[in-house]
């Protein structure tokens, strides 16, 4: 959405004249952006996202699939920026951020298996977030198996659940499958 306004502390206003119904300003929206690397691997294929001034952005997906360099994009645009906040604390960072002064209304959760081994935990203060009348948006981070493994060889770091003497394509099925809905 492209807008004419007037730009007061780094927020774009529309028009005074535009219709009210129309003066919907979205913080960060993406329409059906693709990218294929140069070896013909496709990293994005028609994304679709947009986030709204004040809603929370929780990023889950599989370890190793670009959590990390989508929350640093993320920063970048100056967004405050948390990774592997126990799903518990979730609730009461939010009811900070509701009551403070504004300097926490961009605020992206990074959540992935260090977490802790179950995701039904996320999903609850995610839940409760709703019942705060506080919104969200879940950005899903996915890559293929093979994409994974090779960005583990490269970096020569150990999956998260390797620790239980998992091959890392054990680690990364298992790790699928508590993604699962």
């Amino acid at each position: 959405m492209c807008c004419v306004g007037k730009r007061r502390h780094d927020i774009i206003y529309p028009n005074e004249f535009m219709p009210l119904a129309e003066r919907v300003i979205h913080l960060i929206e993406f329409k059906n952006v693709s990218k294929t690397y140069p070896n013909g691997v496709k990293g994005l294929k028609n994304v679709n996202l947009t986030i709204e001034q004040g809603e929370f952005v929780a990023i889950i997906g599989l370890s190793g699939a670009g959590k990390s360099k989508a929350a640093s994009f993320m920063e970048d645009m100056d967004f405050f920026c948390v990774d592997n906040l126990p799903a518990p604390l979730i609730v009461k960072f939010a009811e900070l951020g509701m009551a403070g002064s504004g300097e926490y209304q961009r605020v992206v959760l990074v959540s992935d298996v260090r977490s802790g081994t179950c995701f039904d935990g996320l999903f609850q203060a995610l839940d409760a977030l709703k019942s705060l009348k506080c919104s969200y948006r879940i950005l899903f981070m996915d890559a293929e198996d093979e994409t994974i493994i090779k960005r583990y060889k490269e970096t020569r770091r150990s999956h998260p659940l390797m620790e239980d003497g998992l091959s890392l394509e054990q680690a990364i099925a298992m790790e699928r499958e508590m993604l699962r809905p």
